[in-house]
Parts: C-alpha cells; structure tokens; sequence
C-alpha cells in the first residue's frame, strides 16, 4: 500500500473493501507525523509503522474501519473524541478546538453519522473523517437538522479550501461545493422537522 502525496507535507493512503479500512490521513511537520485514523487492515498498519519519526494518531471517531489499529500502530499518542476515548481506553479527548504546535488544528465536528467525529485541518487541507456522511432511519438516509445547522457552522469557520473525506469518490472535495451542498439541504428544513432526506428534491 502506498502513500497518495496531495502535497509535501499531506498524503494518505486510500480506503480499502476487504477488510473494510478508511482512508488514513498523514501530515508531516517538522517535529511530528500526525496520522488521521489508522485504518483496520494489516497493510494499512504496516505502512503508518513504516514511516520514520514520532507519530502522534487523531482518531476521526469509533468506528472500527476508522480506529481498528490503533494497538497495532507505534504512536506517542492519541486523540478522539469524548466517546471514541472511552472506546479505546485512554488518549486526549477533544471536546473543543485545539490549535496544536505546528498549525494543526483539531476541532469537534458535529454530525449525524457517529457520536463525537473529530476533524483536523493542516493549511489548505481538512481531514473530516466519515462526518459528512447521513445516518440511516427506517431505510432511508437523513440527516439531523440540528446536527446540520451545527455541522456548517463549524464547516464555515474552517480556513482550508479542500475538505478530505473518508471512502469519498473523491476524497479531496471543494470546500464550497461541499457547504453549497449542505445548504441546500438545509434550506429543504420544515418547522418540527427532525431529520431530512440526504437527496436533494
């Protein structure tokens, strides 16, 4: 498996089926090699521990195709969400908006698919995970309205231009195409309505 480089400093390696492994996330500073997720397949395990140097992981949330390696990953430590701490057992929750050395920005993303998605923004770039993506409510894939008016607030306060998304076809995706989408979701909003329909009508 191969490293992706989107830029001197940012790569990834691409999400694989089988076993299911998102897309992991590298930003190379200076001092620290800050792994976004790690994936859940021995090759993606494999090719974090390969890289030289110290590696502190951000876990974007709990799911296993997003974390299922962490005890196999070389790291000096951990971030997650409150939640995703308490599945792990240990690392530093983030529950607000950390500016770390280096420029790295690690920020609570509100949304509909997990409980406590977490993103990490480096220059131009936003690693967000699986947060952009609906929940499923009786077979149909919604969102939260609240969660949505939540999750463009903080989308809006970004600075990068390129929103990096987990199993996303593709997984740099403009940041204002990406709230233009949103929105207009959210505009399809009635009074009382709890969730929405992830299709535009």
């Amino acid at each position: 498996m191969e490293w992706e480089w989107l830029t001197g400093q940012v790569a990834r390696l691409p999400a694989a089926e089988a076993p299911l492994s998102a897309d992991v996330g590298l930003v190379q500073t200076d001092g620290m090699l800050w792994i976004y997720d790690v994936g859940a397949s021995p090759a993606a395990a494999d090719a974090i521990n390969g890289l030289p140097g110290k590696k502190t992981v951000v876990l974007s949330h709990f799911h296993p195709d997003h974390m299922g390696n962490l005890e196999q990953v070389d790291c000096e430590a951990f971030y997650g969400g409150v939640f995703t701490c308490k599945k792990a057992g240990g690392g530093t929750a983030v529950s607000r908006e950390l500016f770390l050395p280096e420029g790295v920005h690690l920020f609570p993303l509100p949304s509909v698919h997990a409980k406590g998605c977490i993103g990490m923004e480096y220059g131009e770039y936003a690693f967000l995970g699986d947060a952009l993506y609906p929940a499923v409510k009786a077979g149909q894939a919604v969102y939260n309205v609240s969660l949505l008016a939540q999750q463009l607030q903080v989308l809006k306060g970004l600075r990068a231009e390129w929103f990096l998304v987990s199993h996303g076809k593709p997984f740099a995706q403009s940041r204002d195409a990406v709230i233009s989408r949103l929105e207009k979701l959210y505009a399809q909003r009635v009074p009382g309505q709890t969730y929405l329909p992830a299709e535009l009508n």
